[in-house]
């Protein structure tokens, strides 16, 4: 045995010994998941490491070229050369060297370059049939063209077919041994040669030494070292910024114009959670929006925490929060930014919106359809596509707008075994959603849209890089004789509340046109408002006098306003003795409140339920009656409570917390006192624990010569560990000792030590 040979790692956990502290903290910044627990050694990180949780995790982040590579390790008959891996992928060395440095730091492959092994979590990972490629056989074929010859071309012609895969096919049971001299058909003809192999009666698969030979060597047939390119039409970078910027500002308005809606009139949460079809469509059409933009506006209002699920009495409604007027009262730059991070970090994918939930736990829940805001909208691969889709459209470079099939492509390429379709459909949604949040302009990535592919991305620097293309916000507006005003950028927020509380919009843009009509000058008197306050602020507020027809129109209206009085009342009393509703209206009756409209009417903003209850407790006799006179007879009934609403949980247990240099560093240093301790424990141990007076005589020697000891201590959660400790003192049935990573001395019940050995330092 060479002393190459003699120094080889054998296993992961000895090649993972020889890294440097460098190395290894790359490893667990890589792989987060192996630090949680902290491994005790470095036996048992390279133990985690090769779980097939683990390792699918880290595979499932590899780009198309570094799942082939591990394909072709995983296919190729072992030893594995760098050159033999070249040629398997039919790649450069040099293309080829990179990659596999990758894979080796990734602990997915482990070795070095003339003796490259895949992990055995990645043969499980790929199946039994990585590549297309069958099963190996142990059988011995010698020259393998001329038994392909000699079977003949109708059998190559099945070869062929079993070549690139599958390599399995099926075949009519056999009622006879075959062959060579019994062989008739193209598949007995290389059954008796061993070129197939029967799997069962009806099917036959290709060994895998045939395919890789009839490949010439190579395992796929194609590789993609490089992402694919990302075609697209040409725009103007700057035309599309502005575009990109004026959909930023639509986005605002349209947040903006949903949730004052929903203030006004909110609607109900359904049982399963989330809002209905026909409370979004309502929505939709008194914003002026698509109903598909109505429900991604409310998502993302949503995920910005601006709306939630509010109980109001006996019902649960979705209502703005409180976070929406601190949301009001920023500017628009800012508006903007916190909603566009809200949804770039969010886990709700906003596209499964009216589509069937194939996510569900059940056959009844995959058929029903997904609601706006409903609890079941989570997804982990949504915040990972939409940074992969973000990051594609900035790769095509400013002023290109690459066609969606290849942003789907390049996102593909870049995670392979990740979501299948539903990845695809992610894509799609990412491209409209980014329109609609003006992170795209004319399809080509705006400019300010690049800090969002920052390592931790933030409001405040969003806000920013749009501030430039964000106009300024005015205060005043131009007055027009056809009774509009025209806004010339966005206005102030207290101007467009009051503006808005008097005229309708009638037209969006960098501002606005807003239209007065006798119905939205009404609406401000409803709301307080009187006609010398609408001319004096109209006229502070206009860069052109006043005109003289929107002057008529507010005379005219304040003439007519309020000639008719109406008024609630929940519920009336009516009593021919005109006594007994005095008496009632002096009688104080605790929480009801009454007003006289006539010598025999009473009515009461109390419900009937309430009143007809106190009038019963002060010893009256009412009589309930129905709106048209009609006594209403009371029946017994059951009244149920509705279920609480369930919110379905995800695990997202495979989407560990990355780690910082320093917390990589503390777990890199548990593990070298792991492996100190596992390479100083004493060859004589014994599987059964020591005896307690045993333990006791060696911690006490210990203590008294001031020696090194292992012990094996068991913590009061059960949890067993080793360690090196240096004995102080034993007494009162603790000892108290410096532990090797600890300045100050720890105290270890002895009960709990089950073992003890001094140990001989070199």
């Amino acid at each position: 045995m060479s002393t190459n040979e003699r120094t080889r790692p054998r296993t992961l956990a000895e090649a993972l010994r020889t890294w440097d502290d460098a190395a290894l903290g790359r490893l667990l910044k890589l792989r987060p998941d192996l630090a949680t627990p902290i491994p005790a050694d470095t036996g048992q990180l390279a133990a985690r490491a090769t779980t097939n949780a683990s390792a699918a995790r880290a595979i499932n982040r590899l780009d198309e070229f570094g799942v082939d590579l591990l394909e072709a390790l995983s296919a190729l008959p072992e030893p594995v050369d760098l050159g033999a891996l070249a040629f398997g992928v039919n790649q450069p060395a040099e293309i080829v060297r990179p990659r596999v440095d990758e894979l080796l730091a990734l602990a997915l492959v482990w070795g070095d370059e003339e003796d490259l092994r895949p992990i055995r979590a990645v043969h499980e990972l790929l199946g039994p049939t990585p590549a297309g490629l069958g099963p190996v056989t142990t059988r011995h074929f010698g020259n393998l063209d001329r038994l392909i010859e000699e079977a003949g071309p109708d059998a190559r012609e099945v070869l062929a077919k079993l070549t690139w895969g599958p390599p399995t096919g099926s075949v009519e049971k056999a009622d006879r041994p075959v062959t060579i001299a019994s062989a008739r058909t193209p598949v007995e003809r290389l059954l008796a040669r061993g070129l197939v192999v029967p799997r069962d009666a009806n099917t036959v698969v290709l060994p895998r030494q045939i395919g890789l030979h009839l490949r010439g060597g190579h395992v796929l047939a194609s590789t993609r070292p490089t992402p694919p390119p990302l075609d697209g039409k040409t725009v103007s970078a700057s035309i599309a910024d502005r575009a990109a910027a004026g959909a930023a500002l639509d986005l605002v308005r349209l947040v903006d114009r949903a949730l004052e809606q929903l203030g006004t009139e909110p609607p109900p949460v359904l049982r399963t959670g989330g809002i209905g079809v026909r409370e979004l469509r309502s929505l939709a059409t008194k914003t002026g929006m698509e109903e598909q933009a109505a429900a991604a506006v409310l998502e993302i209002a949503y995920a910005a925490g601006l709306v939630a699920a509010v109980e109001v009495g006996t019902s649960e409604l979705w209502l703005p929060t409180a976070a929406y007027d601190d949301w009001l009262e920023l500017n628009t730059a800012h508006r903007w930014a916190q909603l566009v991070i809200a949804w770039f970090t969010g886990l709700r994918a906003i596209g499964l919106i009216g589509r069937r939930d194939t996510g569900g736990a059940t056959a009844a829940a995959r058929e029903r359809l997904v609601n706006a805001l409903a609890p079941d909208l989570e997804r982990l691969l949504a915040p990972e596509v939409r940074r992969l889709t973000l990051q594609a459209l900035a790769e095509a470079g400013p002023g290109t707008a690459p066609t969606a099939e290849a942003v789907t492509t390049w996102v593909a390429w870049h995670r392979p075994r990740r979501g299948g379709q539903f990845r695809d459909d992610l894509v799609e949604w990412t491209i409209t959603e980014a329109s609609l949040l003006g992170l795209t302009g004319l399809g080509s990535f705006a400019s300010h849209a690049a800090v969002l592919l920052g390592e931790e991305p933030a409001a405040e620097e969003l806000a920013t890089a749009i501030a430039p293309l964000v106009p300024e916000p005015v205060s005043e507006f131009l007055l027009q004789a056809d009774l509009t005003a025209v806004a010339p950028g966005p206005l102030v927020r207290t101007v467009q509340d009051e503006l808005t509380a008097m005229a309708d919009v009638e037209s969006h843009g960098g501002g606005g046109v807003y239209r007065f009509s006798e119905n939205s000058v009404r609406r401000a008197f409803d709301l307080g408002r009187t006609s010398d306050q609408l001319h004096k602020w109209l006229a502070e507020h206009s860069r052109t006098p006043v005109p003289q027809p929107l002057t008529y129109l507010i005379d005219d209206v304040a003439r007519r306003h309020g000639v008719l009085r109406i008024g609630t009342a929940s519920t009336y009393l009516r009593c021919d003795d005109e006594d007994v509703l005095t008496q009632l209206l002096s009688s104080n009756l605790p929480g009801i409140r009454f007003r006289r409209l006539a010598p025999t009417v009473v009515v009461s903003p109390s419900p009937p339920d309430m009143v007809l209850s106190r009038l019963r407790e002060a010893g009256l006799a009412p009589l309930a009656e129905t709106f048209d006179g009609v006594v209403a007879v009371s029946t017994a009934g059951t009244r149920r409570g509705e279920p609480p609403r369930r919110r379905t949980s995800r695990d997202f247990a495979d989407s560990p917390v990355e780690l910082t240099d320093e917390q990589a560093q503390a777990v890199i240093e548990k593990l070298r006192a792991g492996d100190r301790v596992a390479a100083e424990r004493p060859d004589e141990l014994v599987s059964e624990p020591t005896a307690p007076a045993e333990t006791m005589t060696v911690l006490a020697n210990a203590a008294e010569s001031g020696i090194r000891t292992w012990i094996a201590y068991v913590d009061h959660n059960g949890n067993s560990s080793e360690r090196i400790v240096e004995p102080v003192r034993v007494a009162d049935g603790w000892l108290t000792a410096y532990d090797e990573d600890a300045d100050q001395p720890r105290t270890y019940a002895l009960h709990r030590i089950s073992g003890a050995r001094p140990v001989e330092d070199d």
